[in-house]
């Protein structure tokens, strides 16, 4: 990829990625390891004839990927600290930026998958096939995952005294 259209990708995905990446994590200094290294892998992938949308898509699958990978180092960090004797309350639970919206709270009251689905499905408008394919899930699931997760932001706003109660 030459630098143009890298430079043109990047104002293209750039802040997207970056949205996405703050709001699946809630960790400020998480989301921009990622976003970075998001990136490097991107320039050093040799993809065949890529297209922006390949690229785009290539982008979001490397960061989930990268998060997942954090995440499951974090958990055996965890056991083998727990192993120790450390108090391990505050181990992975670095305290999330500032947020200011009841809404961003609320997204933080679910699980992170339930944060990517809802925001690569609804914020970047990604068809379910390709949500499976980057959150490593079957396709048919998709819908009934996306399901759950709407219910359970909205049982979450509910909880924090937003919209409407019933049905």
């Amino acid at each position: 990829m030459d630098e143009a259209r890298f430079k043109i990708l990047y104002e293209q995905t750039s802040k997207l990625l970056l949205a996405y990446l703050l709001r699946v994590t809630g960790e400020n200094a998480l989301a921009d390891d990622v976003f970075q290294e998001s990136y490097v892998k991107l320039l050093q992938s040799e993809l065949r004839e890529p297209t922006d949308a390949k690229l785009k898509s290539y982008l979001f699958t490397t960061a989930t990927n990268l998060i997942r990978d954090h995440w499951r180092r974090a958990k055996k960090d965890v056991r083998w600290e727990s192993e120790g004797s450390g108090d391990i309350s505050t181990i992975g639970h670095e305290e999330p930026a500032h947020l200011g919206h009841d809404f961003e709270k609320a997204f933080e009251g679910l699980s992170p998958q339930q944060r990517s689905l809802l925001w690569l499905a609804y914020v970047e408008g990604y068809e379910h096939k390709e949500i499976a394919g980057m959150l490593g899930l079957r396709e048919k699931s998709i819908k009934v995952l996306l399901y759950r997760a709407r219910h359970k932001l909205k049982s979450v706003l509910t909880t924090m005294g937003i919209g409407k109660g019933g049905e």
